[in-house]
């Protein structure tokens, strides 16, 4: 693998690849993350590994622990309602600004989003107690496309890392599948609400999707903060 890619892909690739593997709960928050384990695994240096983690701790995915190094960085109440209250912030602008601006294309991409994930089973079909990693894919897509059209990369780049966050913990929660389920019918009237241009009802029941959606995992992330697991 050394001998095949220069440094720079081999850079970007490894950090791509540990990434991918947090945000699709393959590591699992507060875990341990061995750099010589790592190395091993992805036959690359040490230094290709620390980079790849230390680039992840700048978009808070992996923390730094004195004496301990890297881990997957842990759930919070605390952070789950500081990054819901900032993903309404910002989901809402970027909608907004993206039922103002989009076009008959745009919407026509909606639609197929939409479509994809109301096709998808919401249940695992592993385990009726987990969420379908399928679904939770389905549901970041529509979310993004509903963004899309907003006009503004800087706010896009925003939203996404908001949601990649967000689907840390719903994929740690794994009770959320009933849940889930029970939010599902919100989609048709915000993807109805966009088709119509109404842009502050479309907001209103984006709002109150994600504030069931927090509410729904609190209960769960406490039980675990005061079991010590979180």
């Amino acid at each position: 693998m050394k001998n095949a890619k220069n440094g720079r892909t081999l850079n970007a690739e490894v950090y791509a690849q540990l990434r991918a593997q947090i945000l699709t709960g393959q590591f699992m928050p507060r875990q341990r993350l061995k750099v010589s384990q790592l190395s091993e695994q992805h036959g690359v240096s040490l230094n290709v590994v620390r980079e790849a983690l230390n680039r992840l701790a700048g978009e808070q995915l992996v923390e730094l622990q004195p004496q301990f190094g890297f881990a997957v960085r842990g759930l919070s109440a605390e952070d789950l309602v500081d990054l819901f209250e900032q993903r309404g912030v910002v989901e809402s602008l970027a909608l907004r600004q993206s039922i103002a601006r989009g076009d008959l294309n745009w919407q026509s991409d909606v639609v197929a989003a939409h479509h994809r994930l109301g096709g998808t089973a919401v249940v695992s079909p592993d385990d009726p107690q987990k969420l379908n990693p399928e679904w939770l894919a389905r549901h970041e897509e529509f979310n993004l496309v509903m963004m899309r059209a907003c006009g503004s990369p800087r706010l896009l780049q925003i939203v996404r890392q908001l949601a990649e966050a967000s689907a840390i913990y719903q994929r740690a929660l794994l009770p959320l599948a009933a849940v889930a389920a029970e939010l599902e019918t919100e989609h048709d009237d915000l993807l109805q609400r966009i088709l119509d241009g109404d842009a502050d009802g479309a907001v209103r029941v984006l709002l109150k999707h994600m504030e069931q959606t927090r509410d729904a995992m609190l209960p769960f992330l406490v039980q675990q903060e005061v079991a010590g697991q979180a």
